[in-house]
């Protein structure tokens, strides 16, 4: 994949391509490898490595449910969002993609769930690890014989179940520095075009097909023309390619793209304090050389008809305290020093700290893109040593659920102008009532479960401050006609021929689980099938 930067184009370059591909993160990148014998061009925004002048682009006007503060969370960069991932794995369930009647929407995608099962499968042996030739479960047997006393109380709550996540220990960034894209980079069939933005597309509405897009920097357009053109820009950004060429292309107006903006709202739910202390459990992780496996609490599928709500998980994550976590704070800046080896690291801040405190801080509370494995299983190894117990006592209950697909969640057009003269975008995400009683109905269980309770307390937050997840979906939705999304089953906009969608945006549905997974997976699926047109 040779790289070629805006620099090097004239002013007014036409580029011919079989596919263009617009974004170079990780879906993009996906769909390229599998198309064969195709002359393929990816555009981005944003350069080879990360550069902080063409962020700007990211603007958009917030005027929903307020979204977390000085969180980062789209990258043009090669590699894209990818860059900020921990690689968290989790699978869309099958009745996250199917009719449930009980919640009174039509919520079903377009595709059979054993196509989806077959391109997870696909993308954990290309790109992960092809030991896990059991991907259902990722190997969650090895993490049976950490279940505690506590694991026992949840098993016979009939009301809840298990939710499995799985990280490898090498993330895939997709960046220059990723086994995957540098076998990308050694394609001579694959351009990458960096920091050139596309702007335009330029369509024939009487044959409904785009003939070419304009890519621009500052002072210079550049034309591409090609037989096929792929939007793989994330959701907001998708979004806002389509909207801003609506107004000059009736083609592509449709009444659904920018609606139906989901992502997963987060919550504190409360606190399970306990008279008991636990051994390692797997609802709190556990951490082995090559890859780490947690359990969450989620509501029972059959839960989820009686009540009538969404799917969902909590995480148990240790509370250690305030004390604790400013302290800690300290010992992490430390820590970070001899992993960027930016300075020497002042080890008398450990010294207030007993041994067993510190590694359980280390082990819970580094986050997984700075952690090391082999430290993190060595102290998961003395952790779980017999009748070792850990220290805390009280177990914060984060809560992540499923967003009810809401038409009038969405991302529409700001007078306001980008230095393209692109409009930028509004975000305004909004919930719905049963977003709220999914919640309240996972506090209800935990409330009549632990009254009485021999050694479980729970106290509930008095209010629910609800984040994102920066998890952007549903944009440009799939369907089966355009009257009720923007793609069809394979992900081709419905009204123009040579025109496809890819990533998050054309999720129908979100599921409560991290959507990184099922991201490269219909991309995958996507890549194949222009391989074949």
């Amino acid at each position: 994949m040779p790289i070629i930067d805006n620099l090097k184009l004239e002013n007014d370059t036409i580029l011919n391509a079989d596919v263009c591909i617009v974004g170079a993160g990780m879906s993009g990148q996906i769909i390229a490898s599998k198309i064969k014998n195709k002359k393929i061009i990816i555009i981005d925004s944003g350069d080879v490595n990360y550069n902080s002048t063409i962020q700007q682009l990211n603007d958009l006007d917030n005027r929903g449910l307020k979204l977390r503060t000085n969180h980062v969370n789209r990258v043009r960069q090669l590699g894209g969002s990818a860059n900020l991932w921990a690689n968290q794995l989790m699978l869309l369930e099958e009745n996250e993609i199917s009719k449930r009647e009980w919640l009174d929407n039509n919520l079903e995608w377009p595709i059979d769930y054993n196509e989806l099962k077959k391109n997870y499968e696909e993308i954990i042996n290309e790109i992960f690890d092809k030991s896990l030739n059991n991907f259902d479960h990722f190997g969650f047997k090895k993490i049976e014989k950490y279940y505690s006393q506590l694991e026992n109380e949840f098993i016979n709550e009939k009301k809840l179940s298990f939710k499995k996540h799985f990280w490898p220990s090498k993330i895939e960034k997709f960046n220059i520095n990723s086994k995957f894209t540098k076998k990308l980079i050694n394609n001579n069939n694959i351009n990458l075009i960096t920091n050139l933005t596309a702007t335009q597309l330029k369509i024939n509405q009487e044959s409904q097909i785009i003939n070419e897009i304009l890519i621009q920097s500052k002072g210079k357009k550049i034309n591409v023309k090609s037989k096929v053109f792929v939007l793989s820009c994330g959701a907001i950004e998708n979004a806002k390619i389509i909207l801003n060429n609506s107004i000059n292309y009736n083609i592509l107006e449709n009444a659904n793209t920018g609606r139906y903006y989901m992502d997963h709202p987060r919550t504190t739910l409360g606190t399970l304090t306990t008279r008991n202390k636990f051994s390692l459990s797997s609802l709190f992780g556990i951490k082995f050389n090559s890859f780490d496996l947690r359990n969450s609490l989620k509501i029972s599928n059959n839960h989820q008809i009686t009540s009538k709500v969404l799917n969902c998980h909590a995480y148990l994550d240790p509370d250690f305290g305030d004390e604790d976590d400013k302290y800690f704070e300290s010992i992490l800046n430390e820590i970070k020093k001899i992993i960027k080896l930016s300075g020497i690291p002042n080890f008398l801040n450990f010294k207030n700290l007993s041994l067993k405190k510190l590694l359980e801080l280390i082990y819970f509370k580094i986050p997984a893109q700075i952690s090391n494995s082999y430290i993190n299983n060595i102290i998961r190894i003395i952790l779980s040593r017999k009748n070792n117990i850990l220290s805390f006592s009280n177990i914060k209950i984060n809560f992540q659920g499923e967003q009810f697909p809401n038409i009038n969640s969405k991302i529409h057009l700001s007078n306001k102008k980008d230095i393209f003269g692109q409009n930028i975008p509004i975000m305004d995400w909004k919930l719905s009532e049963i977003d709220h009683q999914t919640q309240q109905e996972f506090i209800k269980i935990i409330e009549e479960m632990t009254n009485n309770h021999s050694y479980l307390s729970f106290k509930k937050n008095d209010s629910l401050e609800i984040t994102d997840a920066s998890h952007h979906s549903g944009t440009t939705r799939m369907s089966l006609s355009r009257s009720d999304g923007v793609v069809d089953k394979n992900s081709k906009f419905h009204d123009v021929k040579n025109l496809y969608i890819s990533g998050n945006s054309i999720f129908r549905t979100i599921g409560s689980g991290n959507p990184g997974l099922t991201n490269m997976a219909m991309s995958n699926k996507l890549g194949k099938y222009l391989d074949k047109i």
